[in-house]
């Protein structure tokens, strides 16, 4: 009988999450497809960008034609699980000794984007009179990384739904303006691939947006690391949450002097994403490889470059299905929902993190 309830109950689970994950891939192979053709009638390789079509493609359905509700939980479930998979696959790409020579030399431009950040919205949110948690998570999700940095900080200022969402919605707009400029931009600015990885992997919001604007860099501009490189600069960014994320509960309580519900140390724990571990685990996996190929003959070097390609190539197709429900999922109309204030702080912090992660970038490098 238990078997029997759990075997409906995967099926109840697997109905209400495939008609989402589905129209997620079907997108995906259609700008996948796309994009060659395009490319081809335009007489330029890669112009068009696969994960930049599904986007659109995505967005265009949502708003012109509409997603049922019966679509979300599987589009969901792309834009959280799939993209993670495929990021953690990424790994493969980069050595373990590449992350750590990546993240050490991004970590001061990190650093100093986050504080700008923070800063910045805090000075806004007092100088427009905007509720403080209000500015609090929209100073957050901006510099750190969107919505889970929204979402974790919550509880620790009892922010109400309505504010979550509001600031999710805010950092959400401008994230993907971003995603979709900032590449361009990039690339206008003569950046080489190392500082456009990590004027991205500084200055855009989400992982799901930056890992976006990375591929779209690389699948136009016919590069092979900025995507690989943002990435890995913005999983650095994201282990920021361990420490900003209780400092701005301490500070936010020590200001509104409210009864004190410090976050203990198993939460901060809890502010560290799975997927980076997987991320780190496929990049000692890619050294370890590297490692047996030079040193013995047990792998050969034309099988694991083989094996390497093929699960990138793996990895990017989940972000182009990651991508198109991200686009699936945008509903322009609740830009009309923001109130003024609320936009203005997000366009401004947004607009100062990538001004100084430009700086940064010229300064330091």
């Amino acid at each position: 009988m238990k078997k029997q309830k759990n075997i409906n109950k995967y099926i109840h689970n697997l109905n209400e999450f495939a008609p989402g994950i589905i129209l997620g891939i079907i997108v995906a192979i259609l700008s996948h497809y796309g994009a060659k053709y395009l490319n081809q009638i335009i007489g330029y390789k890669s112009l068009i960008s696969s994960i930049l079509l599904g986007i659109v493609i995505g967005i265009l359905i949502k708003n012109i034609f509409g997603v049922k509700d019966f679509f979300n939980k599987g589009l969901d479930f792309n834009v959280k699980r799939i993209l993670r998979i495929g990021i953690v696959i990424l790994g493969i790409r980069l050595s373990i000794f590449e992350i750590f020579s990546l993240g050490v030399s991004s970590l001061p431009i990190i650093v100093l984007c986050i504080l700008s950040g923070l800063l910045a919205g805090y000075l806004l949110t007092k100088l427009l009179s905007l509720p403080n948690k209000l500015g609090i998570l929209i100073a957050v999700g901006t510099s750190i990384c969107g919505a889970s940095a929204i979402v974790a900080t919550a509880p620790g200022i009892q922010a109400k739904k309505e504010e979550i969402a509001y600031s999710i919605t805010v950092i959400t707009i401008f994230g993907i303006i971003a995603m979709l400029f900032y590449p361009f931009l990039s690339n206008f600015l003569e950046l080489n691939e190392k500082s456009a990885g990590l004027f991205l992997g500084t200055s855009i919001h989400e992982t799901a947006q930056v890992t976006g604007a990375g591929f779209i860099y690389d699948e136009t501009f016919g590069t092979v690391n900025v995507g690989k490189n943002a990435v890995t600069v913005k999983l650095v960014r994201n282990l920021s949450m361990i420490i900003v994320i209780p400092l701005m509960t301490i500070l936010y309580q020590k200001e509104s002097s409210s009864q004190k519900n410090y976050i203990n140390i198993r939460q901060i724990s809890k502010l560290i994403p799975l997927f980076i571990i997987g991320f780190f685990f496929m990049s000692v996996l890619r050294t370890s490889g590297d490692f047996i190929v030079n040193n013995s003959t047990i792998i050969t070097e034309n099988n694991w470059q083989s094996f390497t390609k093929q699960l990138t190539t793996i990895s990017k197709f989940m972000l182009v299905v990651a991508m198109s429900s991200v686009g699936l999922t945008t509903d322009i109309k609740s830009i009309k929902s923001l109130g003024l204030k609320p936009f203005l702080v997000g366009i401004m912090v947004a607009s100062i993190v990538g001004i100084c992660s430009l700086l940064s970038i010229i300064i330091i490098n």
